[in-house]
């Protein structure tokens, strides 16, 4: 997504750079709500609707117009089901087993699927995948190190963000 942005800011059209902006303006947002986020959820395990709820907001809000200024509807489409496909996937783990994971896990998944998908199918695959090894690699060493149990909670929500920071900045 970093070489994309630049190539937007680059670009001499007044649409693309505009877009740019807005793409920046969003990671920037990402920043503020997704290192919040993860603080909150590591020390309190939850993800508060007054973070998450205005994040997806801003999130969408942007991306429509990043899909207007460059004539991607694709792009938003794929955004729009990418975050709706991950979060009603997890809303179905909830269900059905409600331990395994929160809703604020869930809602989280809706915005950060929007983020993924939007630059491309691959990125949003890389965002779940980085998601779940680096989740499942801390808890891993965490058991190993006797620092957590099997029936230890630990909070998903920073490796979700972490996850799709790492699939967007390489994507």
């Amino acid at each position: 997504m970093i070489p994309f942005i630049g190539e937007l800011l680059t670009s001499g059209s007044a649409a693309a750079i505009l877009a740019g902006v807005l793409l920046l303006f969003g990671g920037a947002v990402y920043a503020v709500c997704g290192t919040a986020l993860a603080f909150i959820d590591t020390r309190e395990h939850r993800l508060p609707n007054r973070i998450i709820y205005p994040w997806a907001g801003i999130t969408f809000g942007v991306l429509i117009l990043v899909s207007f200024l460059l004539t991607d509807p694709h792009g938003l489409g794929r955004a729009v089901t990418a975050g709706l496909g991950w979060g009603l996937l997890f809303l179905l783990v909830r269900l059905i087993h409600p331990p395994s994971i929160g809703m604020g896990d869930a809602k989280l998944a809706v915005v950060l699927g929007m983020y993924a998908g939007f630059p491309g199918w691959d990125t949003f695959a890389v965002a779940v995948a980085a998601s779940f090894l680096l989740g499942g690699a801390v808890s891993v060493v965490l058991l190993v190190a006797g620092r957590a149990e099997s029936t230890s909670r630990i909070a998903f929500g920073p490796f979700l963000i972490l996850g799709t920071a790492v699939a967007l900045s390489f994507s």
